[in-house]
Order: structure tokens, then C-alpha cells, then sequence
């Protein structure tokens, strides 16, 4: 069992530093299309007409990409004060509360993510004509991310006797 876990928490890793990287990629192209926008509009009195629609799905992207990583970091901000005045065991129920209300919240963010996938998959945007899945896939794609950290950090966790999922 040990063996599956450390594989499992490998993978996840794994991932995490693909996702790092396609964050940091999609903030360079972000940044380079709003810099352009700027040289094009004012300089040249030539606006980019599809800069604006790009950047902004860029940065959708790369909020739930990035929210990702950051839990899989622990960078989410956490309220312990509370926490940290009760004893171990009521520690540890809390921890497992706000672990579970997580997995909800994620679960229910992927289910309906796909289905408003669904919903505007027919729909193009209005510039640059991307199918408005592509940029919908965002929020199914996050949390089932953020799934997965939770899930390697429930199991790693119970081990390594630390505080709960990234809530603490």
C-alpha cells in the first residue's frame, strides 16, 4: 500500500510541475499580447482586435491552473487560530470536515464544469472564433486538479502527522 502511495503521490507531483510550467507559459503569452495590444493601439494607431478576448482567456486559464498549483503548494490561505486552540482530536475532525466540504465543492465544480461544456460547445467567441468550451474546460479541468491534490494529501498526510489538506 505504502508502495502505491508514494506512486501515486509521484504522479501527482508530476503533474503539478506540468502545470507550473503551462501556467508560466500562459502568463508569458498573456503578458506579450497585452504589451502588444498597448504598442499596436497607441503607437502604430493599429488596435489588435483580438488581444483583449485572448488575454482575458488566458487569464481564466491560468486562475484555475494556477489555483492548482497553489494547492498543491499549500498557498491557499488558511484560518488556524480557532483550530489551533482545540486539542489534536478535535484538530483532526476539523481537518477531516473541511477536507470533505473541499471534496464536495471540487466534485461539484467538475460536474457542472462539464456540463456547461456541454451547454456552449455549439457557441464560438466573437473574435478570434474558439470554440467556448475550450475556455469553459477551465473550471472541470481545476478542480479536478485540485482533486487530485486533495487526494494525494489525505493519504501522504495520515503518515507524515501534519495538519490538515492545505486548511491549515
Amino acid at each position: 500500500m505504502s508502495r502505491v502511495i508514494s506512486g501515486f503521490s509521484t504522479l501527482v507531483r508530476g503533474i503539478d510541475r506540468v502545470c507550473q510550467t503551462v501556467v508560466a507559459c500562459l502568463v508569458v503569452v498573456m503578458v506579450a499580447v497585452v504589451c502588444a495590444q498597448v504598442v499596436f493601439r497607441y503607437a502604430i494607431v493599429r488596435p489588435i482586435y483580438w488581444g483583449d478576448e485572448l488575454s482575458r482567456y488566458l487569464f481564466v486559464w491560468i486562475s484555475f491552473v494556477g489555483a492548482a498549483v497553489a494547492m498543491g503548494s499549500r498557498l491557499h490561505y488558511g484560518f488556524d487560530y480557532l483550530t489551533e486552540k482545540c486539542p489534536p482530536p478535535v484538530r483532526r475532525s476539523i481537518s477531516l470536515l473541511m477536507t470533505l466540504l473541499a471534496v464536495g465543492f471540487f466534485m461539484t465544480c467538475l460536474v457542472y464544469g462539464c456540463e456547461s461544456i456541454r451547454v456552449v460547445s455549439v457557441q464560438r467567441s466573437p473574435s478570434l472564433q474558439l470554440p467556448m468550451g475550450w475556455v469553459y474546460a477551465a473550471l472541470p479541468v481545476g478542480s479536478a486538479l485540485m482533486l487530485l491534490h486533495l487526494i494525494e494529501q489525505a493519504l501522504v498526510q495520515p503518515k507524515q502527522n501534519t495538519p490538515a489538506l492545505g486548511f491549515e
